[in-house]
């Protein structure tokens, strides 16, 4: 039977989102405030792979009235658990349009709320919005949302529950968090007198290892789904029941839409845009040793001439201009994919590629990483899979990164920089703070004598 750990997967989205928890639903007492303003800071990629420990935590500030609200989900593989957090600030990308801040001030509101922050629709789910302080006393920010699986997606088998609640109090016990709301969402639960006073195991045990760490829970709710007017009843406190608000018309929904960022129905439907298309590897497969072999050409010719950095220079410059072209005319053939991904194979080219990121051309990029992923096999799969995990994560898509990283560690178990990654994401290192390797890759590429901060 396979153990809870192999599926206690935690998806995690971080975005800073302006939403403020009012009041009834996650207000922070007098005395946990007393931990605001001590999150601890989390080291950058580069000081990640030079091995470099994080650095201390600032001195707390004076104490700040209350908390506010961002999003997060994670993962855990053969036991170890993973948390994946992204989080998106002001000046990630120039968006049309940014929405104000948003205020839940009612468990149905909070609820709807879910799927966009999470980015798809969660079924069967141990939900956690992780609260720090916000400048009002009035109101709580959602740092983090987490997502775990309470049952194996394929086999239905139950999750571990001290297994689970190890994982989820892993995620949240962080310094600067000042309480958690636990969501459950199960469709094998009822909202009848006998729920409202059941005590639900996962979450006793949740509560018992959250406390050890000083980490109280603020609020409680379960819905069998979150969908327009289905019934939510409280599960801890006094007993309470709602109906949970339209998901469409969220405010919530409406600043992810306006920013571009569709929300799925599913977390399978998420995975599906990265799972491996049989016809389309084959295609790619047949392309690689002649693309590998004129690569090869190249660098000789190139070498012969005295300027084996000419050959990199090419092939960068060959990859962005390909990427140009994809941008425009809507894909590439197997042909050029099978080009890309021999030019990925060398490091210098990988590290400039993370600077895209940062440009007008992210978008298509991120896209055609994708579309790589899907081809691809092997180490080639896990260089194009760590690429479009950093973007999704710098652009705040927090789950859609796991999955990538996930894959990327999966097709390679030893690949460094996907390792990375994937520490800085279950140390809920924030986006703007892997910038820093961005700017790397603009430095590498500045070194090959191609300029990425211009219009290419």
């Amino acid at each position: 039977m396979t153990s809870a750990a192999s599926f206690s997967r935690p998806d995690t989205s971080a975005g800073r989102l302006p939403l403020c928890v009012s009041g009834g639903i996650g207000r922070p007492d007098a005395a946990s405030r007393r931990v605001v303003g001590t999150r601890g800071r989390c080291p950058t990629a580069r000081a990640l792979a030079a091995g470099v420990p994080p650095r201390p935590a600032p001195a707390a500030p004076p104490p700040v009235p209350a908390p506010q609200l961002p999003d997060a989900d994670s993962y855990g593989r053969g036991g170890a658990v993973r948390a994946r957090c992204a989080d998106r600030t002001a000046d990630d990308y120039d968006r049309p349009f940014r929405t104000g801040p948003t205020h839940l001030d009612d468990p149905g509101d909070l609820l709807a709320a879910i799927p966009a922050m999470l980015g798809f629709r969660p079924e069967r789910s141990l939900v956690l919005a992780v609260l720090c302080a916000s400048p009002t006393a009035e109101s709580a920010v959602i740092d983090l949302v987490v997502r775990f699986d309470l049952r194996h997606p394929d086999t239905g088998s139950p999750a571990a529950i001290d297994t689970l609640a190890a994982a989820a109090t892993r995620v949240c016990a962080r310094p600067g968090v000042v309480g958690v709301l636990v969501v459950l969402v199960d469709d094998e639960r009822y909202d009848d007198e006998q729920a409202l006073r059941q005590r639900v195991p996962v979450l006793g045990e949740l509560e018992k290892q959250l406390s050890a760490r000083s980490v109280p829970i603020r609020g409680g709710w379960a819905a069998r789904s979150i969908s327009a007017g289905q019934p939510w009843w409280s599960v801890t406190g006094l007993p309470r029941r709602g109906r949970i608000s339209d998901p469409v018309a969220s405010t919530v929904t409406l600043g992810r839409v306006l920013e571009g960022r569709p929300i799925r129905r599913s977390r399978s439907e998420l995975t599906g845009l990265v799972a491996a298309d049989g016809a389309l590897r084959e295609q790619v497969s047949n392309e690689l040793a002649g693309a590998r072999d004129r690569a090869k050409d190249r660098y000789v010719a190139a070498a012969r001439r005295g300027d084996p950095a000419g050959y990199l220079r090419g092939e960068l410059s060959t990859v962005l201009w390909l990427i140009a072209n994809a941008e425009s005319d809507g894909g590439l053939g197997s042909r050029e994919l099978a080009q890309i991904a021999v030019a990925l194979r060398d490091r210098e080219i990988r590290d400039a590629v993370f600077a895209v990121a940062d440009t007008a051309h992210a978008e298509a990029t991120e896209t055609l990483l994708a579309k790589l992923t899907r081809a691809l096999d092997g180490a080639d799969r896990a260089e194009a899979a760590t690429l479009l995990g950093f973007f999704a994560y710098v652009r705040g898509d927090g789950p859609f990164a796991g999955i990538a990283l996930d894959i990327a560690l999966d097709s390679d178990p030893h690949h460094s920089m996907a390792a990375l990654l994937h520490t800085a994401l279950e140390a809920g290192m924030r986006p703007e703070r892997l910038r820093d390797l961005a700017q790397c890759g603009r430095e590498a590429a500045a070194a090959l004598g191609v300029d990425l901060t211009g219009a290419w």
